[in-house]
């Protein structure tokens, strides 16, 4: 297998170090099950796998583990991390507090042109809702979310938040199965739109409440297409 280049590029189009590239790869074979929950980490073995040295390899156990992918055990090392109903009760949990808050801060920053990039965006992503669930859930609704925290001038507030997104992504890859409803599509596309409506009448609360219950509902969601 040939390194992980250091070009790669995180999803958000910023180039990624060395270690960030083998992460990222060690990301895709947990959630494609190459890599199963609970297995062993060998640091050396990963390294020779991907044509690295183990330094690259040792600080990417280490941004695994921040995001909740990789449990550091006292006997056995690097743990692929095997998440609860509990793990994501709570990550939705921190998520609800944090992005109210965030949501509360950017309604009274978002300028115009934000705004109107977020109705762009909600259009793109009511199309992708019909024709490409992955577009939506991957990239535009993590546009869609990233715009407006961003806009709180919070950097480690919004660190917080990607970090908590990005482990919620990787639980649901591993443990929710993957079909929708049309009435929870229809739902997710009213919760965005309110919470648009709510940012442009400069409404802190309502636009706080309009991120709670859209996280609520997502909450629940998932919850129900649990894996047996």
């Amino acid at each position: 297998m040939t390194a992980p280049a250091e070009s790669s590029a995180a999803s958000d189009g910023m180039p990624l170090t060395r270690a960030g590239a083998v992460a990222q790869r060690l990301r895709e074979m947990i959630t494609s099950g190459e890599l199963p929950l609970g297995s062993r980490l060998r640091q050396n073995e990963i390294a020779a796998r991907l044509g690295v040295s183990s330094t690259p390899v040792r600080e990417a156990f280490l941004l695994l583990a921040r995001e909740g992918l990789v449990h550091q055990d006292t006997h056995r090392g690097a743990v692929v991390f095997s998440p609860t109903v509990a793990d994501v009760q709570e990550n939705y949990e921190i998520r609800i507090a944090l992005e109210c808050l965030a949501i509360e801060l950017a309604t009274r920053q978002l300028g115009p042109r934000q705004l109107d990039e977020l109705d762009a965006l909600l259009v793109r992503m009511n199309e992708a809702l019909r024709t490409d669930l992955a577009l939506h859930t991957k990239v535009l609704n993590r546009q869609f979310h990233r715009t407006i925290y961003r806009a709180a001038d919070r950097p480690k507030l919004l660190e917080w938040i990607e970090t908590l997104r990005d482990t919620a992504t990787i639980y649901q890859a591993l443990l929710i199965q993957p079909t929708v409803s049309d009435e929870y599509l229809d739902a997710v596309r009213a919760e965005h739109a309110e919470i648009i409506a709510a940012l442009r009448a400069r409404a802190p609360k309502r636009a706080a409440r309009a991120v709670r219950a859209h996280l609520e509902s997502n909450c629940a969601q998932t919850m129900a297409r649990l894996r047996p």
